[in-house]
């Protein structure tokens, strides 16, 4: 009796123990082949998804050097120099309201033909608006001077960006108009005239003009204090990233830019605690570069690129489109190794449809890692010179200019790095043809290669603006040697250029602090010194130290 209980027991058990080792088998092998399916989807779309962004930095890198030359070159124009310098007196005081002072500026004459040109130059720059600001922070000038909402009498001075630029650096924002309630970028160029700062000269790009840049699914670009100021989900937009800036604001100056005091934070969180309970079998890895965002079923990739010497940051959230079946293919997987398992007769086919499709995958994965390692390759050499001069491209040098940094402060040596810029350029390319112009960028790198050192690396910021970067070397050598390279500039003959084409440089040139000095700093010290070369006439060099002082000129011995 108990043995036949035992033999009718042994049955079910037996089927029970097969089930259960046929459904672990089958789950590991499902494991396995959709981890490498996973694999090889997550690194193509990575690959993907950082083009998209570089892309996406680049081209807005592109767009505000091309807005930033408009302001900076009209600052060097006679009338708006002259303009700034009458209307020094305008200032705002308790008893003038902003309709007065419109009214008193309209009634200069002078100021009319100003705010003609100022039209003219919007319209063919494709800028919105461009006005001047005296050093007091009055409009005394304006593009839309004639329209309903102007900005002419306006007192600027609660913009922090241009409060930056009344003491004579250029500055560039993201801002929401407070006449026009329009969001937009905003550049500011200081004025000089006869070395005096007599005001600034500040133009308008609208957001609705560079809409380009968030044309990808899931990109959006955030200000220097996280706030998403354009999304190709408008939903996003006036959201702020995790850890802003904005947070810490205070209100007055939040509604000054923004126009708002409240901020809804982006709810960008990790996806790995998610994901791996979703799909057991992701690797810890693979889900911790994962991100999710509320409404969305799929987990994303995320990427940014900062540093565009904007404070703009470029950003994407591109969902692992193959998620979905992932997962389900995950499912299936199972139940059909499962079921090929529990039948013997279609063993083998199963195993052998597996081993191929195994293979496959394993051969097409190959195949695309190929492809994009040539790819990335051919694209890593083209992105890191510049394809006119053989300069390195804006990106590669500022990578290089961090690692210099890095290896200075680790060694303890000094380091200074310049800014350079073509003098006249315009007028070159104005007067005898862009080819011109484009010879004389090559002859300045053909120049600084046989009078630098091969450590010292010269790359091309944009437009005729050049970055040198001279490691080991102090301050007073790196003047003496930037001022002889300064002189070779119009010594050397260039065969190719007009002899009517004289080329010159102005050099402004910083060193590294003793201590936590940052990329940026280094370079908005070194533009104020070539400002200040600008200002003092051009074809000449200037320095300023790591505390921004001006040294005194003195003999200094050169490598």
């Amino acid at each position: 009796m108990n043995r036949r209980l035992l033999r009718q027991a042994a049955g079910p058990l037996g089927v029970a123990v097969v089930t259960l080792v046929c459904w672990a088998a089958a789950g590991w092998l499902a494991d396995r082949l959709v981890r490498q399916e996973f694999v090889a989807a997550l690194t193509a779309q990575r690959q993907i998804t950082r083009s998209v962004v570089d892309n996406m930095a680049e081209v807005i890198a592109s767009d505000l050097a091309m807005s930033r030359a408009i302001p900076a070159t009209m600052a060097e124009t006679r009338v708006v120099q002259q303009a700034l310098t009458e209307a020094a007196n305008y200032a705002a005081s308790r008893d003038s309201t902003e309709l007065a002072r419109r009214k008193e500026l309209q009634a200069v004459p002078g100021l009319a033909s100003v705010d003609r040109f100022l039209h003219d130059a919007q319209g063919f720059s494709g800028l919105d608006a461009i006005w001047l600001v005296n050093a007091h922070g009055i409009c005394i000038a304006s593009s839309n001077a004639l329209e309903r909402i102007s900005y002419l009498g306006a007192d600027m001075r609660p913009r922090a960006w241009l409060n930056d630029t009344l003491l004579g650096a250029f500055s560039e924002a993201y801002g929401v108009g407070a006449a026009s309630g329009e969001p937009g970028i905003f550049v500011a160029a200081p004025v000089y005239d006869d070395g005096l700062l007599v005001g600034a000269v500040v133009a308008k790009v609208s957001i609705a003009r560079l809409r380009h840049w968030v044309t990808h699914p899931g990109t959006f670009v955030a200000d220097s204090n996280g706030v998403i100021i354009m999304a190709h989900d408008s939903a996003l937009e006036g959201r702020a990233l995790p850890g802003s800036h904005v947070a810490e604001m205070n209100a007055v100056d939040r509604v000054n830019t923004y126009l708002r005091e409240r901020f809804t934070p982006l709810a960008l969180r990790s996806a790995a605690r998610a994901a791996e309970h979703e799909a057991p079998w992701i690797a810890a890895a693979d889900a911790a570069q994962m991100v999710d965002l509320p409404g969305r079923r799929a987990p994303a990739l995320y990427e940014q690129r900062g540093g565009l010497n904007s404070g703009l940051s470029a950003h994407l959230v591109d969902p692992v489109n193959a998620w979905p079946d992932l997962i389900a293919n995950h499912r299936r997987n199972r139940l059909l190794v499962f079921l090929t398992l529990a039948g013997t007769a279609a063993l083998a086919a199963v195993i052998s449809v597996s081993w191929v499709r195994e293979r496959r995958l394993h051969r097409a994965s190959r195949d695309l890692a190929g492809q994009l390692q040539d790819a990335n390759a051919l694209l890593a050499a083209e992105a890191r010179h510049d394809a006119l001069t053989g300069a390195l491209s804006r990106r590669y040098f500022l990578d290089l200019l961090r690692r210099e940094i890095d290896a200075a402060y680790a060694a303890g040596k000094p380091l200074c790095m310049a800014i350079a810029d073509l003098d006249y350029f315009k007028q070159i390319n104005d007067r005898f043809g862009h080819a011109a112009g484009d010879r004389a960028l090559q002859h300045f790198v053909e120049t600084c290669r046989a009078e630098l050192r091969s450590d010292d690396a010269v790359g091309r910021l944009g437009g005729e603006e050049f970055g040198i970067v001279l490691p080991a070397t102090s301050l007073a050598s790196g003047l003496a040697v930037l001022d002889r390279l300064r002189e070779q500039i119009g010594k050397r003959v260039c065969v190719d250029l007009p002899q009517e084409a004289a080329v010159s440089v102005s050099i402004g040139v910083t060193e590294l602090a003793a201590s936590q000095d940052q990329p940026e700093r280094l370079m908005s010290r070194a533009d104020l010194a070539l400002y200040m070369a600008k200002a003092a006439g051009r074809d000449r060099c200037e320095a300023m130290t790591a505390d921004g002082v001006v040294p005194p000129r003195a003999a200094a011995p050169t490598w």
